[in-house]
């Protein structure tokens, strides 16, 4: 090198930049590594804190879960002190968990896509479990405890109305709580979630929804009660006891009509009256629309004996008591309706009612019992009193039993249950005449009225109507299986009923009375002639029909909106015929669906399983 070369810059090598340049990258870098690493920290420590949380939600959930069950046998075996403890440590489970699923960091994670929908669902079942330990369930175990079935034993004929009004404001609370937690979950939608929260969820809102039937039965019973057992102001009703030795569609038909008056809480008999006077009326005495002339005849709204050939039974109470008041007179606030089975549920709580000194307790003894009622009432009394004899019997004896019931003889809460049984079976049924009672008793099992869906869930109707004036319904046999068929792709689905029927008359059918068998001599003895009615959902139809015996075809009609094909089936003695039906229901009607059959000695009735289309 020249060292007479003028000075200047000096040129780094590149291996020199190198090694200049790496310390001040690497001291670039070591900040922006430890931020990294501290939102990472933090992210972890995030993660943790609300996985911790999560856990300690669900345990404390589990925990309410087992107390909710304990509760429950706590309250229903009367035992006041361990419920109150048992409510106490459920209130505290409750409040822990709903604590542990919130907070800021869980509204964070609420927000993010994936992870947000899950966060929010565990949330939600925090709230209402909270929701339902802190406010529905103090006040229905008060109210337990307030309309326990042993404070409301009738006292000298009256049933205490003051526990009902006390307990129905909370009842009414409670259940305004318990109906807003089933919205609330139903909202949600377990498909979406992960599996560990999805399946838990979907479980809870399903009881939860079984205790939001409850407790609005419960909401409804009392705010009904006081003002129909006359709590306003006397009432009074009729009431029909159905005879289903002579099928009708709710059940048989009226052997004998009772007028009952309700003041303060005391029910009386203040009439009775055999079903057979109240008929041969010269015209309908309501308007008949064109399907009820074509189903049903003139005689719906003419007969008295016939006003159940309907299976809508408002409309059933309406022309009952257009009968009653036009052919008797008098103002009539309900109608309710009973059968046998009834009679015999209610005696299993009463024990048993002497029967009138005769022929009948000759026959089978001094007293109806619960093993023998359906007997005695369907058949035995056909067999040995005249037929100027029957009806009046027949409305004696379901006098003994209800002033049984109210005279509280035998186990209340057996009483209660019994009527509750009676209530699910179809075999007892109210209608008031009152507006806002009938929009309480519409969707419950007592309303008994036409309706082709609840909910999700498609309604099928299988209804019977004896064609001849005969008593063999006693010795008919019933059979109606659901089974799923197709999933189609409009929403509908395929449901395969199979109705079976058989004549099981024992012996030779013509030793029995012409009441029996019928007068009919166009139909031999012991043979029977039933009109079968099969109503198809809201939406939907009868796709095919196929009898293993008789004429082909049925015939169609739509009554109140619903597609129903009719059938008639002839049984010779000991003869059983099946009818096939292929009902394709309304869209989106994806619940198993709900048999509503006519209430009969023989009836059978079964669902198949799988009825998801998903």
């Amino acid at each position: 090198m020249d060292d007479d070369a003028p000075a200047g810059p000096r040129h780094a090598t590149p291996s020199a930049r190198s090694r200049h340049a790496a310390p001040a990258a690497r001291s670039r870098r070591r900040p922006a590594l430890a931020a990294v690493l501290a939102v990472v920290g933090v992210l972890a420590a995030w993660a943790g804190w609300l996985a911790l949380d999560a856990l300690r939600a669900r345990d404390e959930l589990l925990a309410a879960a087992d107390l909710v069950t304990d509760l429950r046998e706590q309250v229903l075996e009367g035992d006041r002190d361990s419920a109150t403890a048992s409510l106490a440590a459920l209130q505290d489970h409750a409040g822990r968990a709903s604590d542990a699923a919130h907070g800021p960091h869980w509204s964070a994670a609420a927000a993010l896509p994936w992870v947000g929908p899950n966060v929010r669902a565990v949330q939600v079942v925090s709230e209402v479990v909270d929701g339902l330990a802190d406010r529905a369930l103090p006040g229905l175990m008060d109210a337990t405890a307030t309309v326990d079935p042993a404070a409301l034993v009738p006292v000298d004929g009256r049933v205490p109305l003051t526990p009902l009004l006390t307990a129905a404001p909370v009842v009414v609370a409670a259940d305004a709580e318990v109906q807003a937690a089933a919205e609330r979950l139903a909202a949600l939608d377990p498909a979406g979630l992960w599996a560990p929260v999805g399946g838990p969820v979907h479980d809870l809102a399903a009881q939860v929804e079984d205790v939001a039937a409850t407790t609005a039965t419960a909401a409804r019973a009392v705010r009904l009660l006081p003002p129909m057992l006359g709590a306003d102001g006397p009432r009074r009703y009729l009431l029909l006891v159905q005879t289903t030795a002579e099928p009708r569609a709710t059940g048989g038909i009226p052997g004998a009509v009772i007028l009952l008056e309700a003041d303060g809480g005391a029910v009386r008999v203040l009439e009775q009256r055999a079903g057979g006077p109240l008929v041969d009326l010269p015209e309908p005495v309501v308007p008949l629309s064109q399907a009820e002339q074509s189903l049903f005849g003139p005689d719906l709204a003419a007969d008295m004996r016939d006003v159940t050939f309907t299976p809508d039974f408002p409309r059933t109470g309406e022309i009952a008591r257009a009968i009653w008041q036009q052919q008797v007179g008098g103002d009539v606030d309900g109608v309710l309706s009973v059968d046998p089975g009834t009679l015999a549920l209610l005696l299993g709580a009463t024990g048993p009612v002497p029967l009138p000194a005769g022929a009948v307790a000759d026959a089978v003894g001094p007293a109806l019992t619960a093993d023998n009622a359906v007997q005695v009432l369907l058949n035995t009394v056909y067999q040995v009193l005249p037929p100027a004899e029957q009806d009046p019997f027949f409305a004696t004896t379901a006098s003994s039993v209800f002033t049984a019931v109210v005279g509280g003889q035998g186990e209340p809460a057996a009483a209660v249950d019994a009527l509750a049984q009676a209530a699910r079976e179809g075999r007892l049924l109210v209608w008031s005449a009152r507006p806002e009672e009938q929009a309480l008793l519409e969707g419950t099992v007592l309303g008994g009225e036409l309706v082709g869906h609840r909910g999700g869930a498609p309604v099928v109707g299988v209804f019977l109507n004896q064609g001849n004036a005969d008593k063999m319904g006693y010795y008919l046999g019933l059979d109606v299986t659901a089974n799923p068929g197709d999933c189609l792709t409009d929403g509908t689905r395929r449901l395969d009923v199979v109705v079976t029927l058989s004549n099981d008359v024992p012996g030779d059918p013509t030793a029995l009375p012409t009441y029996i068998t019928g007068p009919d001599e166009d139909t031999p003895a012991g043979h029977m002639q039933t009109n079968v009615l099969l109503y198809a959902p809201t939406d939907g139809y009868v796709d095919e029909v196929e009898a293993s015996a008789g004429e082909p075809g049925v015939a169609a009609h739509v009554h109140d909106g619903l597609r129903v094909v009719a059938r008639t089936v002839r049984l010779a003695p000991g003869e059983t015929q099946t009818v096939r039906y292929s009902v394709v229901t309304g869209a989106n009607q994806d619940e198993a669906p709900i048999l509503r059959v006519t209430p009969s000695p023989g009836r059978v009735t079964s669902l198949g399983s799988g009825w998801s289309c998903s």
